[in-house]
């Protein structure tokens, strides 16, 4: 189940206080919530990985490092490979990838459906005309991209995040 997992106990802790906030209606109410996937390790319930078919998957087409890059912008292995059984030499192994690119998307999809329960909460609540939510991303994420993983580059695919602003009175664009 979702709170088998910290991000499931979180989002069902998130809503435990907005429950207790709705109660208090003459109090403003600031709640942050801490969600951890889709860092490693690229774990999430079953239902999730069910979402995706991996052989639909496509690898990124270009997995040397930039031309003209220096040596040190990129960046192969690091914190991945401390999860057995994953070597930098097995990352290029096509089956591996796919692996790999399943179980992020299965953590985003696992990450999204808790950012959408407690959504879900705030409407039945009725506090979302009143609420101020934000919601971002501390970095991108390699997906084999460059023939590099996860994060810690300053190449685009690892710097760019999600940065959601919904605001009562702000239109919301396209």
């Amino acid at each position: 189940p979702d709170n088998a997992y910290a991000d499931g106990r979180i989002a069902d802790e998130g809503i435990r206080r907005l429950q207790a906030a709705a109660a208090r209606t003459s109090a403003p109410f600031f709640l942050a919530l801490g969600f951890v996937k889709p860092h490693l390790p690229l774990t999430a319930p079953k239902k999730y990985w069910d979402q995706y078919d991996p052989k639909r998957f496509r690898l990124a087409p270009d997995q040397r490092d930039p031309e003209g890059a220096p040596a040190y912008a990129g960046k192969r292995g690091g914190e991945i490979v401390n999860y057995d059984p994953l070597s930098v030499e097995n990352l290029r192994d096509d089956e591996m990838q796919r692996t790999l690119i399943h179980a992020y998307y299965a953590c985003v999809s696992f990450m999204d459906a808790q950012v959408g329960r407690v959504l879900d909460e705030l409407d039945r609540l009725k506090l979302t005309e009143k609420t101020l939510i934000v919601l971002w991303g501390d970095h991108g994420w390699h997906l084999g991209d460059h023939g590099y993983w996860t994060k810690h580059t300053n190449y685009e695919q690892a710097n760019r995040i999600p940065l959601i602003i919904v605001a009562p009175g702000v239109a919301r664009p396209g």
